[in-house]
């Protein structure tokens, strides 16, 4: 018999897939796990048990999932908007909409809840896709016309139809956009029931103009007709008075333009849309002048009226810029709108859009760019080229950018694709990222968010309430998955930025079981992932460690109440740093500790499992695979933490030790960094596994896991 020293340095392939248990010959093989689940991989190579999850609020439904969206308005605050179905939607519009900052609910100047009144009902929110455009959320689903969400003066929203100009004819009752985006200051739009592969791109830097071929504001025959003060008020704006020369030859007639310049000292431009039609001879000038109403061909109806107000049954005013529909047969400008058309070789749909240096189109039957018709030139109605980059498809699921990159989700719903640029083969490629982990998108992948501080990480959630987390940062070769796994079901994410703790913050909808009157009742609650344990932390007193969780911080206390929203829920307790026994949580929502604290954490508990792939040794003999062996003991390089056990399963685990004789009776030990080692109660066996499990309210980080193997030679 010889033993054995294994090392397993990092785990930055994350959770690996059954199917490769047999491949060591893999370099990824001996950085994956069996099992990841509410651990986290990290770009350095260890991984760090998931903080827990922060109650915030009950859902606005009890009885349908919620869809929330970021927003981040001008001051640079981050706000989370929940769309629910309206409970109370009877007479009235069947979604509501509410608002949450700085980690809670939003409230008017009234002190009450802030919230809309919104068209989207229950069956609706899946559907529903929005971009933010400057300081407004503008919202598209195929039943709705597109709507806007917008501050007000009070520091408010108001939610309101947009008003198009020359909205596209295809356009219209059951049939609008499903999608939206911003491209080259271009609103895009696309595929509506009708028209599932056409695209809709507004006037550049005129987001709800959709007019295809314009002129801008003057013309070139406009200049001849110039208004001059006649009724001595210093203005030449158009009133009675005012006189206007025709050059010898010249026609004043319908469609007819004028200059003026109105009271402010703005140059502004009138064109008539009257039935009177002045000449002036082809040898002489004719000059005008502008009455009230006019007797004679030498006079002219008025602009204004005597009080100044613009006749706009006679006169249509324009500022200098704005653009007016061109003649038929006139060429399109280069900033005008453009709708074009994909020709997809098969059924489907446009599934989404991505804005990059060019537009990324994924539908369900391949992958797209859009962009203009040379290189490095923007999309134009004279330019436009659509390439097909792939015949992959993809999911009507909103993708994600993360870096060069943009992260959808397949066809199928079962994996994440990552569409770039690759310049080896000077092509947009997709590629399967899930290819390691191919378990894991079973039974479906419903939503996906990206998190990009501290560490970029991808949350996926899963059509049974898992929710994934993909730590990813290609660039060091880091593409790890694992399961936060808690006690209910996850139906929602959404990333918004916290500027105060400068870091992405996790917003979830989860549903969960209270146990009232005996009977367990489903609730849906809102509730933040919360921050990492903080590196600058001295002791365990701010660790975060429980889901659907609350805190209490003040005078030392021993009865604390707030947590009705898991009345007969037996919860976890960190007090003043140190763990104490659990409580079921009465149904006032009370809990008594059994030692005052005055610093308290109470909630769900969970277990972090980490079980690392089947040990392997080439040896003298050949491989460790398939032959008798056993594990004799294990050594764990941990970061500033406490608790754990580690053992062959979860049925036969050792806890791990901290406290010494240095640590004061009554409190929490001190953090621990460094190397603990246990001994492995196993008999021999062909497996070679071990497990490390933590499931107190406490951190972990683990660095590295050294198991020595015995082997028979």
């Amino acid at each position: 018999m010889s033993l054995v020293p294994v090392l397993l340095t990092n785990f930055t392939s994350g959770e690996l897939s059954p199917r490769l248990a047999g491949r060591v010959d893999v370099s990824k093989y001996f950085n994956g796990c069996q099992s990841l689940e509410n651990f986290m991989a990290q770009p350095h190579g260890g991984v760090v048990r998931r903080s827990g999850m922060r109650f915030v609020a009950q859902a606005l439904s009890q009885d349908a999932a919620a869809l929330l969206a970021p927003y981040e308005d001008a001051a640079g605050a981050a706000w989370v908007l929940e769309f629910a179905a309206n409970p109370d939607a009877a007479g009235g519009q069947p979604g509501l909409l509410r608002f949450f900052t700085q980690g809670g609910v939003a409230v008017d100047a009234a002190g009450e809840p802030l919230q809309l009144a919104t068209p989207y009902g229950q069956e609706h929110l899946p559907g529903l896709r929005y971009v933010q455009d400057r300081y407004s959320l503008v919202l598209c689903h195929p039943l709705f016309a597109p709507r806007k969400l917008t501050r007000t003066a009070e520091g408010g929203f108001a939610l309101a139809e947009m008003t198009f100009v020359s909205r596209p004819e295809a356009w219209g009752e059951d049939n609008w956009p499903a999608l939206c985006c911003l491209h080259e200051d271009r609103l895009v739009f696309a595929a509506t029931p009708q028209e599932p592969f056409t695209l809709w791109f507004s006037r550049t830097a005129s987001h709800e103009d959709f007019r295809l071929t314009t002129r801008e504001v003057p013309l070139d025959d406009w200049d001849d007709f110039e208004i001059t003060d006649g009724n001595g008020d210093a203005l030449s704006d158009g009133r009675p008075g005012d006189t206007v020369l025709l050059l010898a030859g010249d026609t004043f007639a319908k469609d007819t333009a004028l200059s003026g310049v109105m009271a402010d000292g703005t140059l502004c431009y009138y064109r008539y849309k009257g039935a009177r039609s002045v000449k002036a001879s082809l040898s002489a000038s004719l000059r005008m002048s502008l009455v009230a109403a006019p007797t004679a061909s030498g006079e002219l109806e008025s602009v204004r009226d005597a009080a100044g107000v613009l006749r706009s049954e006679l006169w249509e005013m324009f500022a200098i810029g704005d653009r007016i529909v061109a003649e038929p047969g006139d060429d399109p400008l280069d900033d005008d709108a453009v709708e074009i058309t994909l020709s997809a070789q098969r059924g489907g749909r446009i599934c989404f859009l991505a804005p990059r240096d060019k537009l990324w189109i994924g539908a369900s039957t391949g992958e797209w760019t859009v962009s203009g018709s040379s290189l490095n030139t923007p999309v134009t109605p004279g330019g436009v080229k659509a390439n097909r980059e792939g015949t992959i498809g993809a999911a009507e699921v909103a993708p994600c950018q993360a870096g060069p990159s943009i992260l959808y989700v397949q066809r199928s719903g079962k994996k994440v694709r990552e569409m770039a640029y690759r310049l080896e083969s000077d092509a947009y490629t997709s590629r399967d990222v899930t290819l390691l982990a191919a378990h894991l998108g079973e039974p479906g992948l419903v939503q996906l968010a990206y998190a990009q501080e501290p560490d970029p990480v991808l949350y996926c959630v899963r059509a049974d309430g898992v929710l994934l987390a993909m730590s990813y940062l290609p660039e060091q070769d880091v593409c790890a998955f694992s399961r936060i796994v808690t006690d209910g079901a996850v139906e929602g994410v959404c990333v918004a930025f916290n500027q105060n703790l400068c870091r992405d913050e996790v917003w979830l909808v989860l549903r969960r079981e209270a146990v009232l009157n005996g009977q367990r009742v489903a609730r849906r609650f809102i509730e933040t992932l919360e921050p990492g344990f903080s590196e600058s932390a001295q002791d365990t007193t701010g660790a975060f460690f429980v889901d659907a969780g609350m805190s209490y911080s003040g005078a030392p206390v021993q009865e604390l109440t707030g947590l009705a929203h898991l009345a007969g829920r037996a919860v976890q307790i960190l007090a003043d740093g140190a763990v104490q026994p659990e409580q079921t949580v009465a149904q006032d929502g009370s809990i008594r500790l059994e030692r005052a604290a005055s610093q308290v954490h109470a909630g769900l508990g969970y277990a972090s499992v980490l079980k690392p792939m089947r040990l392997e040794f080439a040896g003298s003999r050949g491989s460790a695979q398939t032959r008798i062996k056993r594990i004799t003991e294990v050594g764990i390089r941990l970061y500033r933490s406490l608790g754990g056990k580690a053992g062959p399963d979860p049925t036969r685990l050792e806890p791990l030790l901290y406290r010494s004789s240095a640590d004061a009776m009554g409190g929490p030990p001190a953090l621990f960094t460094g190397d603990k080692s246990v001994r492995f109660p196993q008999g021999w066996n062909t497996e070679g596994v071990l497990t490390l499990v933590q499931d107190q309210p406490l951190p972990m980080t683990v660095l590295l896991i050294a198991p020595t193997l015995a082997l028979n030679e």
